[in-house]
């Protein structure tokens, strides 16, 4: 794409950069076309709806055609406009942590339901006194934990430093400040602790789905925090060998998981002698995805 000697209306602009995009094998092509224009001109992507008339000035259409050649190398969007939203926040994201997906978000809401389920009160903040996040990439978890009043005390960990400065800052600017963050691998960092919920959302992909990921995953997120190993389980298992070390009795125990791996993760827990059996649940596409056990307890099914 070149800059003509006349800078076209918005709507030229959006219709030749999909064009360009969809042309390089981005998916949603317009919309995200739309998402780089609202982020030049920072203003609601709804927006540019209300102004499709305007003309782009040189040097916008120049600025908007490097953020659309960039997309086209395939850079996720969210690197690019550097957030990303989870729940209710919009966390500051870029290549030192993987992108918050949908499926994390709902991870929350069905560790919730299953909490109500076993007696917690409706509309009462707070049924974790400690909660530690494993892996926090960009501490998408662990800030709503706490900013969503589900623990009174947070604890996220990282075996990426440079990740953990990422999940500080947006911790920051989302006014938790109170939550703890820890370098090292697994449950390393906190051995000697104990803890009423331990979650986590551990790099999952298979060996096999590594190599044919999206261009965007392969080759932008990181990979410590994509790939799982072979059968993309070698971070789970190693957090399931020691999580009876760190759960208090009566603790939670929460995983996200790839879609085929449920029932391979549910054998996995049931094999703890101190874990009561686990539980499976569904994404909001119907893929299994979530997996919660406890110390010593059964959660009630139904």
């Amino acid at each position: 794409m070149t800059v003509g000697a006349a800078a076209a209306v918005m709507e030229t602009m959006l219709v030749d950069g999909a064009a360009y995009l969809a042309g390089r094998g981005v998916e949603d092509a317009r919309l995200e076309a739309e998402h780089l224009l609202a982020h030049l001109l920072g203003v609601p992507r709804l927006q540019l709806y209300l102004d499709l008339d305007r003309p782009l000035g040189p040097r916008e259409a120049e600025r908007y055609q490097e953020l659309l050649r960039r997309r086209s190398a395939r850079e996720p969007l969210q690197y690019i406009v550097g957030l990303a939203p989870f729940r209710n926040l919009d966390l500051r994201v870029d290549s030192r942590v993987a992108i918050p997906r949908p499926e994390t978000e709902y991870l929350l809401d069905v560790l919730m339901e299953l909490v109500r389920r076993d007696g917690y009160p409706e509309g009462e903040s707070a049924p974790f006194e400690s909660a530690l996040e494993i892996g926090t990439g960009s501490g998408a978890i662990a800030i709503s934990l706490a900013t969503e009043a589900v623990a009174r005390s947070v604890t996220a960990t990282d075996v990426s430093p440079e990740a953990l400065a990422v999940a500080a800052g947006n911790a920051r600017r989302a006014g938790a400040r109170e939550i703890e963050f820890l370098a090292g691998d697994s449950l390393a960092p906190v051995s000697r602790r104990k803890f009423d919920l331990v979650i986590s959302n551990p790099p999952y992909l298979t060996r096999a789905e590594w190599l044919t990921a999206q261009p965007e995953v392969r080759e932008w997120e990181p990979r410590v925090a994509m790939h799982g190993g072979g059968d993309g389980l070698d971070v789970v298992r190693s957090v399931a060998a020691g999580v009876e070390g760190v759960l208090r009795p009566g603790g939670w125990f929460a995983l996200e998981v790839g879609s085929g791996q449920v029932e391979a993760v549910v054998a996995l827990l049931r094999s703890s002698p101190a874990l009561g059996a686990p539980v499976a649940r569904s994404d909001l596409t119907g893929r299994g995805r979530y997996v919660f056990a406890r110390w010593g307890c059964n959660i009630p099914s139904g």
